[in-house]
């Protein structure tokens, strides 16, 4: 994961299996809990059938500060991108690439903070939070690479 600016961070990995099946994996929150990273728990999913509009809400414990929101999908081409809109405002939006590449899925994560929270000592939880999410990638990769 890398720090674009004070409030951007960028992650990417290349997954060896089909854009097809790694975008029907992520496209579906509930099946974010089998990466073990991220929020502690995800639920009250709602999918819709074009993608945008698909609703979650999520809860996540950092030692003492226990963090829940809202997120939603607001837009959502299939097997390229999805962009999930959270309703607290420092987890800002996440923009998830997928393209064909060399056989495989390159995946990209990009989140762009929308508040204060690039301000010390609060920038110190954004950095924590998207080297947990930068770890969702190596998870995502060691789950579709499984041998089944």
């Amino acid at each position: 994961c890398r720090r674009l600016n004070a409030m951007a961070f960028k992650s990417s990995i290349h997954i060896n299996a089909p854009v097809e099946e790694v975008f029907d994996f992520f496209r579906d929150p509930r099946n974010w809990r089998e990466l073990g990273e991220g929020p502690a728990s995800i639920g009250d999913v709602t999918l819709t059938g074009e993608g945008v509009g698909t609703r979650y809400r999520w809860a996540a414990s950092f030692g003492p500060i226990r963090l829940e929101g809202a997120n939603v999908f607001t837009e959502f081409v299939p097997h390229q991108r999805i962009v999930d809109q959270s309703s607290r405002s420092f987890e800002g939006v996440w923009t998830y690439s997928f393209a064909a590449e060399d056989g495989g899925t390159r995946v990209t994560m990009e989140n762009r903070q929308v508040s204060f929270w690039r301000i010390p000592p609060l920038s110190w939880l954004m950095d924590a939070l998207a080297r947990g999410h930068g770890g969702v990638l190596a998870a995502l990769k060691a789950r579709l690479e499984a041998p089944r």
